[in-house]
């Protein structure tokens, strides 16, 4: 397995396509219209990064499937890049009148209950972006629903925190918390009523997720590690030891004698 670490920023071109599509968004719910702005704000970067990783993995007009489309910034950047994409959400009702402007193709489904609405082996990529570390159902069930839909050779790129990062550590030596990024158990479940959809259940090492990638049946190429912190001390950190970085993205792919 192959590891890897990304670039600290994305093209300028690129944030500028980020940029424009979080313009044309705005939530249904004046309520979560507070939640959409700081998201968009603090993620932009990477969600121009998570663009940049999928053009270097999969081919303009291939057919993509975004899990956990909303809120609609990366949906709607692959649509204008020049993918097939197709998103699935809990509830897109909460974007709808931004999916309708920017012509987007987003589907009902709860996928930790429910499955996928695609055939099998119909689709070249799966993005399963910022998600994993939600579910609290049955993972085994919904990934195996992912690579049910995915063609042989066809490419999943899962990124999720890394719990094992240098923030990680940190949390759990001096602040008694397991947690990388999204703490607070109380506030993560609070989301469900506030947001619509669940905080953070539980956040996984690198070696977790590929593990149990590889036991659903897929082949595991890389990990790359991915992030970077404000402070001088924390990124020379980093930069020596990549895997400190607070987000991983798994590449993996559908073997071809599925």
């Amino acid at each position: 397995m192959e590891i890897d670490q990304e670039p600290l920023d994305p093209r300028p071109s690129t944030m500028r396509l980020i940029e424009s599509v979080v313009g044309a968004i705005n939530p249904e719910r004046a309520d979560i219209a507070g939640w959409f702005h700081g998201y968009a704000a603090g993620h932009k970067a990477r969600l121009a990064l998570d663009l940049e990783m999928l053009q270097a993995n999969v081919p303009i007009e291939s057919s993509v499937l975004e899990c956990g489309s909303v809120p609609l910034i990366l949906t709607g950047a692959l649509k204008q890049t020049g993918y097939r994409v197709t998103g699935v959400d809990i509830a897109p009702e909460r974007f709808e009148s931004a999916i309708a402007g920017l012509g987007l193709d987003v589907r009902k489904c709860d996928i930790e209950r429910e499955p996928l609405p695609f055939e099998t082996s119909s689709l070249d990529a799966v993005i399963f972006n910022e998600l994993f570390e939600h579910l609290r159902i049955d993972l085994i069930f919904t990934m195996r629903e992912v690579l049910r839909v995915l063609k042989a050779g066809g490419v999943l790129l899962l990124s999720t925190p890394n719990l094992r990062s240098l923030d990680g550590i940190m949390n759990f030596i001096f602040r008694n918390r397991g947690y990388a990024c999204d703490g607070e158990v109380y506030a993560q479940y609070e989301k469900l009523a506030k947001l619509g959809h669940m905080g953070h259940v539980r956040e996984y090492t690198s070696y977790e997720v590929a593990e149990f990638l590889g036991k659903v049946g897929f082949d595991v190429e890389k990990l790359t590690f991915r992030g970077r912190p404000d402070s001088y001390l924390p990124r020379m950190i980093m930069q020596l030891f990549p895997s400190l970085r607070p987000f991983v993205t798994v590449t993996a792919r559908k073997p071809a004698r599925q």
